[in-house]
């Protein structure tokens, strides 16, 4: 199990195994086994998973994903769904309908992921949303780590995180390295597929919402892979 707010695994972790990072599932079983599939077929037994976040919610079947993650010990960062989800579990109580579906050691799976995942063999940060550039992961706030899409520049020449488009720029778009990041929750912008900027990498590409589930190894040529969604299961 993971513990803390920011991880790092080593190479003890990722044992020799390939790394694959996926985008946003969202309840999108089928196509997470289909992916998951298609990649292991690259180097049976031997890869290391990795979700950007944004399990459940939206989609059909979001304890069987979160179970399949379990079970298969797939690595994971907190999207803001599993940040609503929780936040809501608190205040409110265990009856809600998402909440019966899971086990209580769904819960306590989503309870421990962190934020962000640094793979410092592979230069690599896995984060949900986004990361202020400038500004040390530990003093990031989650909003920011969970919501953010653009940042907009501050009187003091830095940025502050904007959850919307419509202001400011893509946060990716600015990032300076050099670790490259892996992130989701932009679907917005990954109506066409992948975001490749210098050093970072979008994989949110709207599976929910009829599009792919896509990710990327992080080895080598960075082979992307994706499978095509079954129907579009949320079209807000």
């Amino acid at each position: 199990m993971m513990e803390g707010l920011h991880v790092t695994i080593d190479e003890s972790t990722i044992a020799g195994r390939r790394v694959f990072v996926f985008g946003d599932v969202h309840g999108c079983y089928d196509e997470l086994v289909k992916l998951l599939a298609r990649a292991d077929d690259t180097a049976p037994g031997n890869i290391l998973y990795i979700s950007v976040g944004d399990l459940i919610n939206r989609g059909p079947m979001s304890a069987q994903v979160v179970s399949l993650v379990r079970n298969r010990d797939i690595l994971s960062v907190r999207g803001n769904h599993e940040e609503n989800f929780l936040k809501n579990l608190t205040v409110m109580s265990k009856k809600m309908q998402l909440a019966q579906e899971f086990t209580e050691e769904d819960i306590n799976f989503l309870r421990n992921l962190p934020y962000t995942i640094t793979i410092p063999s592979s230069n690599a940060i896995i984060v949900h949303a986004g990361i202020i550039p400038g500004l040390p992961l530990a003093k990031q706030d989650p909003y920011t780590l969970t919501c953010m899409r653009n940042v907009v520049k501050n009187e003091s020449g830095g940025y502050r995180p904007y959850s919307e488009t419509d202001q400011g720029v893509a946060w990716a778009s600015v990032w300076p390295g050099p670790e490259h990041v892996y992130y989701g929750h932009d679907a917005r912008r990954g109506r066409d597929g992948i975001q490749r900027h210098e050093f970072a990498t979008g994989l949110d590409t709207r599976c929910v919402k009829g599009g792919q589930l896509s990710g990327v190894f992080l080895d080598g040529a960075k082979e992307a892979l994706s499978v095509p969604a079954k129907m579009t299961y949320f079209s807000g």
